[in-house]
């Protein structure tokens, strides 16, 4: 796809969060915050440097150094080596001081996740830079790029529904390719083949890859993620799957329920209860809602039906460019609750209802908020495929 991102927004609107915080440089080390500033794919630990007097650098390391500089559109990618006085917190604390920002206010990003690779600085890192910059004040700065990359361009949207496209296509292929007898690793071994040939980058998920579950695997409580299996896929089998494509550093995250053959009485009632919450959350993405009257839209309908205790309590997530998936979450937390959603947000659509000996279904949509309610990137159903045995 021929389209251009404009790289100098971004920066503008990283630069006016800066001016609100009162911050003269941000260090940012997450992979979301490496993501959006550099453009480029870095999988490896790397920092930006952003100030407000105009500096923007990657500090990124070494081995990758070439293809970065060629893939990212910043003029300064600086190499680092894990070496005494070659790290990259050496060379970002040498650019401060000889900027003469070691006396300002210093962004970082402190915290903690339930993803294994945000990012985040860890303790060592933050005390070798009070310890080498002793005159500055340090500023927990995660809402900076969290907000910055909140609204998404038109350009990025159109990135993101092209990976929801390959998503899209390699569920469609196995759901044409499904037959007992098969392994959950086999069945979404043919998406990700699809996937690969149409373009996808990165399959960039926490769980390693795709996933895949089928049976009982399914049925887990309170069950989220399920890496595929050498499992059997039997006649009755719920089946999920759940891709992950990256295309030029933008992520889609799209997941599909599959019944292997005519569903049981309590199949069919968990597949009716679960697409009118799925539908209720798509239709609640809506400009002006906040996210708590989100959360308790689909809360009332899962109680209402029964559903509500087999139910992870947890809506939904932000999806943008590589690491951008948590900010905001669709849950029932003081922190999030009152943020307001507002046009051309994305946000991922998460739901998964878990009943043992029955099975489970889970839904990952990217979802974008319009004035009138949330617009489906993906031409996925929401409701579960029947495969004819």
């Amino acid at each position: 796809m021929n389209i251009t991102i404009d790289y100098s927004k971004r920066i503008k609107r990283i630069r006016e969060k800066m001016d609100l915080m009162d911050i003269d440089v941000l260090i940012g080390t997450r992979m979301v915050s490496v993501t959006f500033v550099s453009g480029a794919f870095v999988p490896w630990r790397a920092a930006v440097l952003v100030s407000r007097d105009g500096h923007v650098e990657l500090i990124n390391f070494l081995i990758d150094q070439e293809r970065v500089k060629v893939e990212s559109w910043l003029e300064q990618v600086s190499a680092y080596a894990p070496l005494p006085g070659m790290d990259m917190l050496d060379i970002a604390i040498h650019q401060i001081k000889a900027s003469g920002w070691d006396k300002g206010r210093i962004g970082v990003e402190l915290g903690h996740s339930p993803r294994g690779n945000t990012g985040y600085l860890t303790s060592t890192e933050y005390d070798l830079l009070k310890e080498n910059l002793p005159r500055a004040t340090f500023v927990n700065a995660n809402a900076i790029i969290d907000e910055a990359g909140y609204i998404k361009d038109p350009e990025e949207i159109m990135m993101m529904k092209q990976a929801t496209a390959m998503a899209d296509s390699a569920i469609a292929l196995v759901g044409k390719s499904l037959t007992v007898g098969m392994t959950e690793a086999q069945a979404v071994g043919i998406g990700e083949m699809e996937l690969r040939r149409l373009g996808s980058e990165y399959h960039w998920a926490v769980t390693g890859s795709s996933e895949a579950a089928s049976g009982y695997r399914t049925a887990y409580n309170m069950c989220g993620t399920t890496q595929p299996t050498d499992k059997i896929l039997q006649a009755g089998d719920n089946l999920i799957v759940d891709f992950h494509p990256l295309y030029r550093t933008f992520m889609s995250d799209l997941s599909h329920n599959f019944i292997l053959g005519k569903p049981t009485r309590e199949q069919q009632k968990l597949a009716d209860a679960f697409l009118s919450a799925a539908e209720t959350l798509v239709k609640s993405l809506k400009a002006g809602n906040t996210i708590g009257e989100v959360w308790h839209a689909v809360n009332n309908n899962l109680t209402q039906s029964g559903y509500i205790q087999y139910t992870v309590p947890f809506f939904g997530h932000g999806l943008g460019v590589l690491g951008y998936e948590w900010y905001p979450p669709i849950g029932n937390s003081d922190e999030f609750t009152k943020i307001v959603l507002v046009e051309n947000v994305i946000e991922v659509g998460f739901l998964s209802i878990t009943i043992p000996g029955v099975g489970g279904m889970r839904l990952e949509c990217p979802i974008q908020v319009t004035p009138s309610g949330g617009e489906m990137l993906s031409c996925t159903p929401l409701a579960a495929t029947i495969i004819d045995l």
